[in-house]
């Protein structure tokens, strides 16, 4: 992971955006740790089935994935950004102990925050990148479909009105879900995407709200990701409170990529869901 644009010495005074990279990059962390609260379980679930070669393929996928998210934890952890966090984090608390005003400070949602405030210093007169909208050739809307198609060959991709629609359904879990997406033209050359998950009652306005909060509103390839993740994420249980049902008894209706270190410690995109209520 390279150096956040706002990295800092320890015990420099932080400013707002230093400290929301920090906040990002600690809410990744807890993320993965969240995950690991899961791996005993990940283990030990196939061997209650029948003996047979699936049963041993996915207690060998459980082993080897709780493995890695162990690696992937303490390639993490020894980063600089983590480190000098830590360290901010101690001469910080040195100085004050007092906790309380912390009481107040949301515990997740800084991942959003922080690309919302990169995608701002990128912005232009004024405009931010969303709001800028992006640019899209149909050479490349294509190029991006077909992509798409081929990473997931089980999820089909509708486009129509030469690439300005784009449209897939597909069953998650035991719900049908139906998306669309519109690529609207402007005079300037750039475009816009809206995208909606088709349904006027619950789930479905859910998905379709937490579609339209999603960062980088205008890259496509994320957009397609992100859709692909409501059939590839299984979406039991919220990736934040670690519940399958929010207060409102709502079932993880969101999903966010975050960036973790694969095995060989390079930067891999990976997709979790939940709650609406819990993304901050």
């Amino acid at each position: 992971m390279g150096a956040p644009d706002s990295a800092a010495q320890p015990g420099a005074d932080w400013d707002e955006a230093q400290c929301t990279a920090a906040l990002a990059q600690l809410e990744q962390v807890q993320a993965q740790l969240n995950d690991l609260r899961l791996a005993i379980p990940r283990i030990i679930e196939p061997l209650h089935r029948p003996a047979n070669p699936t049963t041993y393929r996915l207690y060998s996928q459980g082993v080897i994935g709780s493995q890695n998210g162990v690696n992937n934890l303490k390639v993490q952890w020894k980063t600089p950004e983590i480190q000098s966090t830590f360290a901010h984090v101690k001469k910080s608390f040195d100085a004050n102990a007092d906790l309380s005003e912390s009481a107040s400070i949301p515990s997740y949602g800084w991942t959003e925050r922080a690309q919302r405030a990169k995608d701002s210093k990128k912005s232009k007169g004024g405009e931010s990148v969303e709001d800028l909208g992006a640019t899209l050739t149909d050479e490349a809307i294509g190029g991006i479909v077909v992509e798409f198609r081929k990473t997931h060959p089980n999820i089909k991709l509708e486009t129509q009105d030469d690439n300005r629609s784009i449209s897939t359904r597909f069953v998650s879990g035991s719900v049908l879900l139906k998306f669309r997406i519109n690529i609207e033209h402007e005079a300037n050359g750039r475009h816009k995407l809206s995208a909606e998950c088709l349904g006027t009652t619950e789930p479905f306005l859910a998905v379709t709200r937490s579609i339209a909060s999603r960062p980088q509103a205008n890259d496509l390839k994320s957009l397609l990701d992100m859709i692909a993740a409501y059939k590839t994420v299984k979406g039991k249980s919220c990736a934040n409170c670690g519940g399958i049902l929010d207060k409102a008894m709502m079932i993880p209706t969101a999903r966010r990529s975050k960036k973790v270190a694969s095995a060989n410690e390079s930067p891999e995109t990976v997709w979790e869901a939940f709650h609406e209520s819990c993304l901050g």
